[in-house]
């Protein structure tokens, strides 16, 4: 088995982060509203996050926790003040082993996992979030269940930050946990 790591995950943030930055605005009325202090509906969020996965499998064959680098990419629209549904997509930026539940070997390769997501805020700070979802690598394609959490801070403006922890569960194969802290962006 080989493990290639690729560190092109800096450049896309750095395109990622410039489009956040740049956007312009849709209009002037939602210019106006965002100055008298209404936030837009569209949420827009980049993370930097580590996915866990206790199924891990080393060279040799042997068990071991994994830490894999992964980006968090979030989109949300919000219907009111406490509930949005979106879409976030965890991007795990390595090729890594795992044992699944049938004591199988499972190979994944840069796996792409989005996921449409309904979140809860009954809280200024506090969200909740549960969604269902496909994990997709060469071979083979993985349905998943996903739960989390996140805190959020507003920053000022139309930016907040955000730690997020998030859960996810693939059915009939392994299961992983994020750990992750971003910056958003309401337009």
């Amino acid at each position: 088995m080989k493990f290639v790591q690729r560190n092109d995950g800096i450049a896309f943030a750095v395109v990622l982060l410039s489009v956040l930055l740049s956007a312009p605005r849709a209009n002037a009325q939602e210019h106006e509203a965002q100055e008298a202090g209404e936030e837009g509906r569209h949420e827009l969020s980049v993370l930097i996050a580590h996915g866990h996965v206790g199924q891990g499998l080393n060279a040799e064959g042997g068990r071991r926790w994994l830490v894999l680098p992964a980006w968090g990419l979030n989109y949300n629209y919000w219907l009111n003040e406490r509930w949005a549904l979106g879409l976030h997509t965890d991007l795990i930026n390595e090729n890594f082993v795992v044992e699944e539940f049938d004591e199988e070997v499972l190979e994944r390769e840069r796996p792409i996992a989005p996921a449409l997501m309904a979140t809860y805020r009954p809280h200024e700070h506090w969200s909740f979030l549960l969604g269902a979802g496909m994990e997709f690598a060469p071979g083979d394609d993985l349905t998943l269940i996903r739960g989390g959490a996140e805190y959020t801070v507003h920053l000022g403006g139309t930016w907040e930050t955000c730690a997020s922890l998030a859960y996810d569960l693939r059915l009939d194969a392994y299961d992983s946990w994020t750990l992750g802290i971003g910056l958003a962006r309401r337009f």
